[in-house]
């Protein structure tokens, strides 16, 4: 098994490398946890699930921890003292899979916790600490979150940095580059229409017909109605006129 866990460790370095690498505006901190509380002989609090799977906690002291995503969230947990101590020797070896067993066995004394790996680097703060005040009874165990400071690196509380949105991950790609904006679009063209069949241009003959016609209509008088017939007896009495000056003739 010890094989397979080496194998595992080393195509997951390059992966927990590039999770530890900060973002552009971001600074590491420090992590500590404080829990006052009265633990009985045989008895013994642990805060699961940091960097080395689980931390024994002296109470009343301020204790550096360490922790990663990968692990999950904190907890504080009560386990009897046979545990407690096979814990902290666990720990000094990073076998989380032993510690994992033994927390198993324990009692949840309070909501699990996520740890902060960064902050804004315009904060003057360097250090988070979590402050439980916890009440063992017997096999239960309670425990509240008092406060959750920000300590500068004299330890002196400092307001909590301003939240700034999840952090990009290195290596992001770029935002695509503004779109100009879209140009008016041209003006339709009218569609073309085509003559209909007998529209088309007329012959010059035809033409030349309806030049002649439109001036006879202009000699005419006007406020005169030309009358149904007016042509063919205007060309009777012309060819009446005709016959008598040629009779005239004869006869002289």
């Amino acid at each position: 098994m010890r094989p397979l866990f080496a194998a595992l460790a080393v195509l997951l370095l390059p992966l927990a490398a590039r999770a530890d690498m900060l973002p552009d505006g971001h600074k590491g901190v420090e992590l500590s946890v404080r829990v006052e509380a009265q633990v009985p002989s045989g008895k013994a609090l642990v805060l699961a699930n940091t960097f080395e799977g689980g931390t024994l906690i002296v109470p009343g002291t301020d204790q550096k921890i360490s922790w990663h995503p990968l692990g999950g969230e904190m907890q504080l947990r009560l386990v009897g003292a046979g545990e407690g101590d096979a814990i902290k020797a666990a720990g000094a070896d990073l076998d989380r899979d032993k510690i994992k067993k033994l927390l198993a066995a324990g009692v949840e004394c309070a909501p699990p916790f996520a740890g902060v790996r960064t902050i804004v680097d315009t904060s003057p703060a360097e250090q988070v600490r979590w402050t439980y005040r916890a009440t063992i009874d017997g096999n239960k165990c309670s425990a509240e979150l008092v406060k959750q400071e920000y300590l500068d690196a004299t330890g002196k509380a400092v307001p909590a940095p301003s939240p700034s949105g999840p952090p990009k991950p290195i290596g992001a790609p770029l935002a695509d580059p503004p779109k100009p904006a879209d140009a008016p679009a041209p003006a339709p063209t009218p569609p073309r229409l085509r003559p209909r069949p007998g529209q088309g241009r007329r012959p010059a003959r035809r033409q030349g017909r309806g030049v002649r016609h439109r001036l006879r209509r202009r000699r005419r008088r006007p406020g005169r109605p030309r009358r149904p017939g007016a042509g063919l007896a205007a060309a009777s009495s012309a060819a009446l006129s005709c016959s008598f000056k040629h009779g005239s003739r004869a006869m002289s």
